[in-house]
């Protein structure tokens, strides 16, 4: 058997998982909603690469893939069982719009089985106003897959999901029929594209370094008469290509140069993508049981060993970034304790190594309380003051008088929901992509000890792994 080969891959693959359709969906009386899958193993799983790789062969327009951090669980998915988006309402607020598709999502999974799940985004701001960067994913961005390849605990696996409601005007026998034809477009396990580097033409940094000054001063100037102790201020740094890039290939690359990250890539029918190798976990929830992270500070990680431990150790005596790191420690225990019945701190104030950088961290785990759901618990985590800023009351609308553009998703909680569990993490070393358009977002955490150089060449470094790829 060679899965590199279509008839192989089609004749052991694909045929078995549709006559298992076909024997427990098609032939089977359905008068009900509800959720189905059917899976089936792949046995020889050395023969298959990072799913990103089979992602990166398919046609199917729109796509996901999610990688959690020691990437025992990696998933790429293609083409859509359900989806919930708002695709371009720019006006207004959209919080309670925000619950409903969490409590519409919420009921069709309640009788799904554990392993199906809604992957999504959620806009930093969903009461800001979505600019044309963002109209095609607006704020809030979830979908079950069709078809998924993905890789647990060393075992690998094609799925295929189903939604299917009676009531609807589409039969059992239409949705075989489309899935037919929707395998017949599926790609077998081809050596992906190769690509080093990516050629652009020109960069413009928003805001550019001098207004950038200007802002930290002015933010700065103003600490005590809004009574805030942090604020973190972005910069959008936009790169034209030479031509377009294929968003689940740049995050390949992007992966090469990044380690111990929650690795993302949501691409939807208009070919636009979110990507990002983010080090920072909002929360992660089994059952009633919830863990989630403090990480702040930044420092880059050294060209030895002896200079990353060096640096890391200046890292956790400095001032400025142990003021910014408690922040962020205070408000993830804070909003702990308001939706759990014990909050334990498993790890504190240690050292997050990246390929890049260096961040503080602290590891917290909860028991949640009765009828705590996932739209409560990213409301009361969401923004962080590690992307907004200390206290975070009223902090939206400061960093709004500093940035004249939509975050959209970057620092927003990006992640999945299942039945019994779920996960989340700060969309931060991210980029959008709009065909030859690559915006690039980071920020940086404003103290009043801050110095604009300073965080300005942080933002720098933060971005590093995307100014490796792209070349002039």
């Amino acid at each position: 058997m060679d899965l590199k080969n279509k008839e192989d891959f089609k004749k052991y693959i694909l045929s078995p998982l549709l006559n298992k359709i076909k024997e427990e969906f098609l032939y089977k009386k359905i008068d009900f909603e509800k959720f189905y899958r059917f899976e089936i193993e792949i046995h020889n799983p050395q023969d298959i690469p990072d799913p990103l790789y089979w992602l990166s062969c398919q046609n199917e327009q729109i796509k996901i893939y999610w990688s959690n951090r020691d990437k025992s669980f990696c998933c790429s998915g293609i083409g859509v069982a359900d989806m919930f988006a708002d695709g371009s309402v720019n006006d207004g607020s959209n919080n309670y719009f925000i619950k409903n598709i969490f409590d519409l999502i919420k009921l069709r999974i309640s009788n799904a089985e554990d392993n199906i799940r809604y992957y999504g985004c959620i806009a930093f701001d969903e009461n800001d106003k979505v600019d044309s960067y963002w109209n095609s994913f607006g704020k809030i961005y979830f979908f079950v897959p069709k078809v998924e390849l993905y890789k647990i605990k060393g075992k690998t696996f094609l799925a295929c999901n189903i939604f299917y409601n009676p009531d609807d005007s589409k039969s059992k026998k239409e949705i075989y029929e489309e899935l037919q034809v929707f395998f017949e477009n599926i790609q077998p396990f081809v050596k992906p594209e190769q690509i080093k580097n990516i050629k652009f033409i020109n960069r413009k940094d928003n805001p550019k370094k001098d207004l950038w000054g200007k802002n930290i001063k002015q933010v700065i100037s103003i600490f005590d008469f809004e009574k805030i102790k942090k604020i973190v201020l972005s910069r959008k740094s936009v790169f034209e290509l030479q031509e377009n890039i294929d968003p689940v290939l740049l995050l390949a690359l992007l992966k090469k140069l990044n380690i111990e990250t929650y690795d993302f890539c949501f691409q939807n029918k208009n070919m636009d993508g979110f990507i990002g190798c983010t080090p920072e976990l909002l929360y992660s929830r089994a059952d009633n049981k919830i863990f989630s992270e403090a990480v702040a500070g930044t420092i880059l990680k050294g060209k030895n060993p002896e200079e990353e431990e060096k640096l890391g150790q200046n890292l956790l005596k400095s001032k400025k970034d142990s003021s910014e790191y408690k922040f962020v420690f205070d408000s993830i225990k804070n909003d702990l304790r308001k939706i759990c019945t014990e909050v334990k701190i498993l790890k504190e104030k240690e050292i997050l190594k990246l390929s890049y950088a260096q961040h503080i961290y602290s590891q917290f785990e909860g028991s949640l309380k009765p009828d705590i759901d996932d739209y409560e618990i990213i409301s009361t985590f969401h923004p962080t003051p590690a992307v907004s800023g200390y206290p975070k009351k009223n902090i939206k609308s400061l960093i709004k008088r500093y940035e004249t553009y939509f975050r959209g998703f970057y620092a927003g909680p990006v992640g999945w929901i299942g039945k019994n569990s779920s996960e989340f993490v700060v969309g931060i070393r991210s980029a959008l992509i709009n065909k030859r358009i690559i915006s690039i977002f980071s920020g940086a955490g404003i103290v009043k000890k801050s110095s604009y150089d300073t965080e300005w060449n942080e933002i720098e470094n933060k971005i590093s792994p995307f100014l490796k790829i792209l070349k002039k």
